[in-house]
C-alpha cells in the first residue's frame, strides 16, 4: 500500500512538471512556424539569434588636433572662421524588431520571443568598434613683423640733400616704393614680436622695378644713408 501511494505521488509530480513545460511552451502556430525546418527558406534558430542580438555602439571617441594660424598685426589679415563645438554622440544600443514573415502567426514581439526561447535561443549582446572623430582647433598666433623706419631725401648725400618728407617704413617681406634716397633712422628698427632680433640680422634689397624682381644691390638694415637713385623699390628680409 505504501509503495502504491508513492507511485501515485510521483506520477502527479511528473504530470505537473509536464503541464508546466507545456504551459511555458505551447505548441501553437507561432512555435510551429519557428520550429519548422523542412522549409529551405526558413532558418528559425538563426533568425531568433539575430532577433535576440543587441548591438552596442560605444560613444564616439574624439581626438583633438591643434592647427596654428599666423596672423600679422602689421599686415592685412585673412578672416578666420572658428567652428562651434558640437555635441558628442552617446553610446547607442540597437535591438532588432523585425519579425520574419514566416512567423506571422506570432502576434507580436512577446510571442515571437517566447517561441525563440522555447527552441533554446538566448539573448546576446555584441559591441561594435568605437567610432573615431577628429576635431581641429584653430589657434591664431598674433605676430608683428620687423620694421625699419626711414626718411626720404633729394640728392645723393643725406647730409647735404633736402628731406622731401617722403618718409616711410620697410615691413619685412613686403615690397616698398622708395624715394630717390633714404636715411635709416638711428632708432628706426623694430623687431616686432621676434625675440633677440637686431637690425644687423636683417638686410634691405633694392630693385630697379616696381615689383621687387630686378635686384640692384643689397645693404644692411643698420642706421645710415642709402642712395637709391634709379632704384624704385626695396624689400626688408629678416630671419624671424
Amino acid at each position: 500500500m505504501h509503495f502504491s501511494t508513492l507511485s501515485v505521488l510521483c506520477g502527479v509530480v511528473a504530470a505537473a512538471a509536464a503541464a508546466t513545460t507545456t504551459s511555458a511552451c505551447n505548441a501553437d502556430n507561432c512555435l510551429r512556424a519557428v520550429r519548422a525546418s523542412s522549409f529551405p527558406t526558413r532558418s528559425g534558430a538563426a533568425d531568433c539569434s539575430s532577433y535576440f542580438e543587441a548591438t552596442v555602439t560605444p560613444a564616439t571617441s574624439t581626438i583633438t588636433a591643434t592647427a596654428t594660424v599666423t596672423a600679422f598685426s602689421n599686415k592685412r589679415r585673412r578672416a578666420l572662421n572658428a567652428a562651434e563645438g558640437a555635441l558628442e554622440a552617446r553610446q547607442v544600443t540597437v535591438v532588432p524588431t523585425a519579425i520574419p514573415t514566416y512567423a506571422s502567426a506570432c502576434s507580436g514581439s512577446v510571442r515571437y520571443s517566447s517561441a525563440c526561447s522555447c527552441i533554446g535561443v538566448t539573448a546576446t549582446t555584441s559591441t561594435a568598434a568605437t567610432p573615431m572623430t577628429t576635431v581641429t582647433v584653430t589657434v591664431t598666433a598674433d605676430v608683428t613683423k620687423p620694421t625699419v623706419a626711414f626718411a626720404g631725401f633729394y640728392g645723393q648725400d643725406c647730409d647735404a640733400g633736402t628731406e622731401n618728407g617722403d618718409d616711410g617704413s620697410f615691413i619685412e617681406g613686403e615690397c616698398m616704393s622708395l624715394p630717390d634716397q633714404i636715411s635709416i633712422e638711428d632708432d628706426g628698427f623694430s623687431a616686432g614680436t621676434s625675440t633677440g632680433l637686431t637690425a644687423a640680422d636683417c638686410t634691405i634689397t633694392f630693385y630697379s622695378d616696381e615689383d621687387c624682381t630686378t635686384v640692384e644691390h643689397t645693404a644692411p638694415a643698420t642706421p645710415g644713408c642709402q642712395f637709391v637713385g634709379f632704384d624704385f623699390t626695396g624689400l626688408l628680409t629678416c630671419p624671424f
